[in-house]
């Protein structure tokens, strides 16, 4: 992931940024909220229910 100044609001590709000579820390990567993660088994488990049904539906 690339670096960020925040003051200048463009990437930065060593510790300091060119333009304002601010240090740049490290980007965190946050955890993905729980209801995402439960709308994406949610959908999941959908789309292999009408796979099913499409099978079920084609072999009949």
């Amino acid at each position: 992931m690339a670096k960020w100044c925040t003051t200048c609001d463009r990437p930065v590709e060593g510790d300091t940024c060119e333009v304002c000579g601010q240090s740049v820390e490290e980007p965190t990567r946050e955890p993905m909220e729980l209801k995402y993660k439960f709308f994406i088994v949610v959908t999941v488990i959908y789309l292999i229910w009408r796979l099913y049904q499409l099978i079920s539906w084609l072999t009949h």
